[in-house]
């Protein structure tokens, strides 16, 4: 009778065990799905996006290219690339509007003037994806 009892607690504790990890692995995988949900969603967003950024690289000390870069992983169709005339330079070559594909650039030339130009500008991008029609952004380069 005494070996019964105990096989049936140990039995019920097994059992007991079981139930209890079972409840926590189920746990464990529908958080891990809702992760792995969340990551392909933000993902194929990031696809979707184009991301545009500016490097000034100096050819002569008063002739500068303004690298035009698309870091994203979509195409920026209709890029407008807004320099603001605060004098002190001058812009040889705009393309804009334009369209960058992923991991390309465009170049802006300017000449600069020694005389009251500028240390930096705030150059404003506008452009469309396939995330968002219209998209703006700005960026503080240096020209001097």
């Amino acid at each position: 009778m005494v070996g019964i009892v105990i096989s049936i607690i140990a039995l019920l504790f097994s059992l007991f065990t079981y139930f209890k990890h079972d409840k926590k692995i189920k746990k464990q995988a529908a958080l891990l799905n809702a992760y792995q949900l969340e990551k392909i969603d933000k993902e194929k967003k990031e696809e979707k996006r184009a991301i545009i950024e500016a490097n000034v690289i100096a050819e002569k000390k008063d002739h500068k290219t303004i690298k035009i870069y698309n870091k994203g992983k979509c195409t920026a169709k209709n890029v407008n690339v807004i320099i603001p005339d605060v004098g002190g330079f001058h812009i040889f070559s705009n393309p804009c509007p334009i369209d960058i594909r992923p991991q390309n650039s465009i170049d802006i030339r300017i000449g600069v003037f020694t005389t009251n130009c500028p240390n930096s500008i705030d150059v404003q991008f506008e452009w469309s994806d396939d995330y968002k029609l219209s998209n703006k952004d700005n960026q503080m380069i240096q020209i001097s």
